[in-house]
Parts: C-alpha cells; structure tokens; sequence
C-alpha cells in the first residue's frame, strides 16, 4: 500500500480489500455522471496507474452540455460532501486526483478550472504548510493525518498532487503523480461547469 502508518493489519486488509472491489466490481465502462445544484457536475474516471499531468490533460478533453472538463477543485465543506455523498456513495476506492498541486514549498493550489486562474494562472491557494498549516482564503481543505510525511518515498519535498482517498479513507491526501504502482491510483475525479 502507499503509506505504512501505525494501524492495526486488519485496517490495511480492509483498505486493500476496499481497493479490489472498488477496481474490479464498481468501475464501470460508463461512470455515471453526478448533478449538482450549483449547474456543475461530477463524474468518476477509473483510470488506473495513470500519472496527474495525464489524468489532468485527459479531463480537459471532456465536456458535458457544453461545459468544460477539469480536475476537481474543491472549494468548501458542501461541495465536498456532495462529492463523498453522490459521487462515491457506494465505497470509497485508493487515490483519486484533483486538480490541486503544490506549486512551491508547502504551497497547495487548485490549478485547474476557474481557480486555475486564480493570481495570473498560478491557481488559487487553498492550503499553506504541512500538518501544521492553515486553510487559505476561506476556501477547504481535510487532510487526513498521514498526507504530508517527513523522509522517505513521499516526503512532502517529493509529492506533487491532490488526492482523494488514501487506504480508502475520505480525506484529501498527496500523491507522487506518476502513477506509482505503490499508490494504488484508481482514476481521476472530473468536474463540469465554470
């Protein structure tokens, strides 16, 4: 799995587990697309072992009544539930990208869609810092304890990306982007509207 972390063995089983199912039963060819009152819409991509930049040039490519393709940016605790509640109502599965990067030393943008361009296409900052940092601009962010680590495969100096879901749990987490087989990337999550 992506991170060792002080957890009992059945956690980890479980997660994998989690992982199998999600990948093998619950992807379909045709992911289902997810409406939202705010004119948006969401839509799950499996894509397995597929790099960010790739995930993130794939969404690009997509458009739904018009509306433009992205990454997923999310910006509050509602939109964030609603995507927990509709878009993965079933099972959580491994690492989902989003349209977030850091873009310097514990500097967390959303850099895709309209926040990407956000301060000249730099991207709107949501996050500064590691496990110690603070939300930036009134925007969201639920890391879950483990994102940002200190030595080793993902030491914050390495990762690049935003994603959901770590071990299957409903948090944000970071990724190395390269589709690491170690990371358990499952796909990318898209958003429509703008």
């Amino acid at each position: 799995m992506k991170r060792v972390i002080a957890v009992g063995s059945a956690v980890v089983v479980a997660a994998a587990a989690s992982w199998v199912i999600w990948h093998f039963v619950l992807a379909s060819d045709d992911p289902p697309m997810i409406e939202a009152a705010n004119g948006h819409a969401y839509q799950f991509v499996p894509a397995p072992h597929i790099r960010w930049d790739q995930a993130r040039a794939a969404a690009a490519k997509l458009s739904w009544h018009g509306r433009p393709g992205y990454l997923a940016t999310i910006d509050n605790a509602a939109e964030y539930q609603l995507v927990l509640d509709r878009v993965f109502s079933h099972d959580y599965p491994d690492v989902i990208y989003l349209g977030g990067r850091q873009t310097g030393p514990g500097e967390w943008r959303w850099v895709t869609g309209p926040d990407g361009q956000a301060e000249g296409g730099k991207g709107r900052l949501f996050w500064r810092g590691d496990e110690t940092g603070a939300v930036q601009g009134g925007l969201y962010a639920n890391w879950m304890p483990t994102a940002f680590q200190h030595g080793g495969k993902w030491d914050t100096a390495k990762v690049c990306c935003v994603s959901l879901f770590s071990y299957g749990i409903p948090q944000f987490s970071t990724s190395l982007g390269t589709g690491d087989a170690d990371e358990h990337v499952a796909g990318y999550l898209v958003e429509f509207g703008g």
